[in-house]
């Protein structure tokens, strides 16, 4: 089994990976010509354990010519050497069929680093930032992150990482959950209680 301190050392290494990648893609940069970047999920909480980044771009409205820029946006970062493939989606008025999220534009950038790793970013463009939940997290979570805590999600996202089911029918939000509000602290543990958690639906977290 990893070890704490080994969990925490990939975590930092990751952080500054991510921060590499977004330095090659001018991203910041890009982003910001539609609106405010936030960089959310596990870059934010420190609680990297994948070459994964999640940006959220707070947009003052989402219009016509929101979604032209966005598309413009996909186009550059098509055009970097170091990417492979850009996905665009629209999930706004009636193409959004989730009423836990508002309105929003997706990018999904598979790239490479300059050190010839992977990585996926996602990148959200919505404006009703009160309704995103990764923002809500970024509000909520810090504060109940103790050594303990942030070893024992660490550790039960490394058993994971790996899985196909992981970032599909299981996602960071739930071992968040599971560790925070349900006091699980292994990966064996995170398993009994997704055996429970089927037979009630959990309610937000926060």
């Amino acid at each position: 089994m990893t070890s704490t301190e080994e969990l925490l050392r990939k975590q930092d290494a990751l952080r500054s990976a991510a921060d590499a990648v977004g330095a090659d893609l001018r991203l910041d940069e890009l982003l910001s010509a539609v609106g405010r970047p936030v960089r959310v999920g596990s870059y934010a909480l420190g609680l990297m354990v994948r070459r994964d980044l999640d940006v959220t771009v707070i947009c003052p409205k989402l219009d016509p010519r929101t979604l032209e820029a966005v598309a413009g946006i996909g186009a550059r970062l098509a055009q970097h050497l170091r990417v492979r493939q850009v996905r665009f989606r629209d999930d706004t008025g009636e193409w959004n069929t989730d009423p836990d999220y508002p309105d929003g534009l997706y990018l999904g950038v598979d790239c490479r680093s300059v050190r010839g790793q992977d990585w996926n970013l996602d990148i959200w463009f919505v404006d009703e930032p009160d309704r995103q939940p990764d923002l809500a997290h970024l509000e909520a979570l810090p504060a109940r992150l103790a050594p303990d805590t942030r070893a024992a999600i660490l550790g039960i996202k490394q058993a994971w990482a790996d899985r196909a089911e992981y970032g599909s029918s299981v996602k960071s939000v739930d071992v968040y959950r599971s560790v925070l509000d349900g006091g699980v602290r292994t990966p064996e543990q995170f398993d009994e209680w997704r055996v429970h958690s089927l037979n009630n639906q959990a309610g937000p977290l926060g």
